[in-house]
């Protein structure tokens, strides 16, 4: 039991150290000798874990996607109204991605380019939508979401359209950094005229509180 251990927790040192090098340099920068020098282990134990860079970097990914469910189940299971718990993983998926977009772009690229077996994050980028559900469903009980498409399923529809707009306004910080927040609000209006039966162009109030 004390070796699973220890082996549990170098893999976690590695996957770690990782994320920390790939904040800093794309993957062609980042070399493993500087990501075993900041896991605290020799170059070759990283290969005995992972095989290839290729393969570490997946796993990095994959732990990433992993973060945002655990955020994601988490905020599900607080105590306040569905339209708040939608927001609050909005705000929280913005934050992810503004923090890690260098390591998302870097990753993403070079598995694109190597990488041929993708199904495994596919599904992993599928859990996050799917974590979403229960709180969409809650909206759709209440009678708040309107019917997007006959031909769709709404809880399936917002989900992704949460974070493709989260994202959007990821990239558009990138840019405009200081006007951060108001870009937040101006999309989650949009989204929010886009799946509610209220009139959200401007303001909404819900249960006496401001969303």
């Amino acid at each position: 039991m004390e070796q699973q251990e220890k082996i549990k927790d170098t893999h976690l040192k590695i996957i770690q150290a990782g994320k920390e090098i790939l904040r800093q340099k794309d993957y062609y920068e980042a070399v493993v000798e500087e990501i075993a020098h900041q896991a605290g282990v020799a170059k070759g134990t990283i290969f005995f874990y992972f095989k290839t860079k290729e393969n570490l970097f997946r796993e990095i990914l994959i732990s990433l996607i992993e973060e945002v469910c655990a955020v994601i189940e988490e905020i599900s299971h607080y105590h306040m109204h569905p339209l708040k718990k939608l927001k609050l993983i909005y705000e929280k998926y913005i934050d992810f991605n503004i923090k890690n977009m260098k390591l998302f772009q870097s990753i993403r690229k070079v598995l694109s380019e190597t990488e041929p077996r993708v199904e495994e994050i596919k599904q992993k980028l599928l859990g996050v939508s799917q974590k979403i559900l229960p709180i969409i469903e809650e909206l759709e009980k209440k009678g708040l979401i309107k019917k997007i498409d006959v031909t769709l399923d709404t809880v399936e529809v917002v989900p992704s359209m949460l974070l493709m707009y989260a994202s959007a306004v990821s990239t558009m910080v990138f840019f405009y950094p200081e006007k951060l927040e108001k870009i937040k609000e101006i999309f989650w209006h949009i989204l929010l005229h886009g799946i509610l039966n209220e009139d959200v162009s401007v303001k909404m109030n819900l249960l006496g509180e401001e969303v």
